[in-house]
């Protein structure tokens, strides 16, 4: 099951899974400015199955999970600019914390949202930046490119 915002306006790609499956370890609380852009906003602390990261994303929804328990959800966030990669592996830099640089394989292009799923440690729906455009790359495309703040993780109830 997919949260509205993640179903790709393309056909194409409405049949690929995009959620992500992880532990969660902290549920941080919203202070003053709720807003998925403040560094207020209420957040989820993620770990990786299989991996050693742990990730800080903004909350954009709730759930009852429970700290220490698995949860499945959908991440959304934007690129700066992606550029295409010729070597290295997938990854998420930092290992802790909120996700600045990343690498990983397309594996669908939603070209009228100008986002692609990306596969990097885990599914993700990037943006890119309004400069680029989706439509320049390809499902199969090794990239990198550094990730604006304010990625969110849309939990499924």
């Amino acid at each position: 099951m997919q949260t509205p915002s993640a179903l790709p306006s393309s056909a194409a790609a409405s049949s690929i899974d995009a959620t992500c499956r992880a532990r969660l370890e902290a549920r941080l609380e919203a202070r003053l400015d709720p807003s998925p852009k403040s560094a207020n906003a209420a957040q989820f602390v993620l770990s990786l199955p299989g991996t050693e990261y742990v990730v800080t994303l903004h909350a954009r929804g709730t759930t009852s999970v429970v700290p220490g328990k698995k949860l499945t959800g959908v991440i959304e966030g934007r690129a700066q600019k992606f550029h295409r990669a010729h070597a290295g592996g997938e990854f998420i830099e930092p290992l802790e914390g909120h996700p600045r640089l990343v690498q990983g394989r397309i594996r669908a292009v939603d070209a009228a949202a100008n986002r692609v799923l990306l596969q990097a440690v885990v599914p993700m729906w990037i943006t890119l930046d309004a400069a680029q455009s989706a439509r320049a790359f390809a499902v199969g495309d090794f990239v990198n490119f550094s990730m604006e703040s304010g990625v969110t993780f849309a939990p499924i109830a």
